[in-house]
């Protein structure tokens, strides 16, 4: 069975690989493109380019006096190469204990008689949870945690990148047997408050 460690080191991989194919493809793109194509902050889309840097994966250069230029290194190409080869290895066992987990938890749905689960979270757990859902007859929706609950039989978290901190805030507004968590993202349910 994945940890929550895992996952995120899962999530780390595929970032990394994001990163390191959009240089390749565009030299001279900025920081600030590159993160909101990843999907992640500035200040850690720069964090992640000191890393690589550091670690000889990718060379910076200038592109013009104010624009910087990145390029991988032929160290950086055997990285990208491993990081693929790890990721997809990872990707394949996190859909098969995700697949596995979600039928569970939607059979006891089901046995219980609820049919409509909301999920909230983003990204590849979401979307294995939607397709085990749909398979499974019920009616899977995806949320925000902004949204209005009411009307859902239960809730299931997804959230592959703070699930712990989701489900925290929702435990005040979801009744507790209600609530449900995959083993998987290792969620405590102690109140720490």
């Amino acid at each position: 069975m994945r940890s929550f460690r895992e996952a995120k080191e899962q999530a780390e991989h595929k970032r990394l690989l994001e990163l390191m194919s959009r240089i390749e493809r565009d030299p001279a793109i900025s920081q600030r493109a590159l993160a909101s194509e990843l999907g992640i902050a500035l200040g850690l889309m720069n964090s992640y380019l000191k890393r690589c840097v550091k670690k000889g994966w990718i060379k910076v250069g200038h592109a013009s006096a104010s624009r910087l230029a990145y390029s991988l290194t032929p160290q950086g190409f055997v990285e990208k190469s491993k990081t693929v080869g790890k990721y997809l290895s990872k990707s394949f066992t996190l859909f098969r204990d995700a697949r596995t987990q979600c039928g569970s938890i939607f059979e006891m749905c089901s046995g219980i008689g609820w049919r409509k689960i909301a999920l909230v979270g983003e990204g590849d757990l979401t979307d294995i949870a939607l397709l085990v859902g749909r398979a499974s007859g019920l009616v899977v929706e995806k949320t925000v945690i902004e949204t209005d609950l009411i009307g859902y039989d239960a809730v299931l978290i997804t959230d592959i990148e703070d699930p712990q901190s989701v489900y925290d805030n929702l435990r005040t507004r979801v009744e507790e047997d209600r609530l449900l968590v995959l083993d998987l993202l290792q969620i405590s349910k102690q109140n720490v408050s």
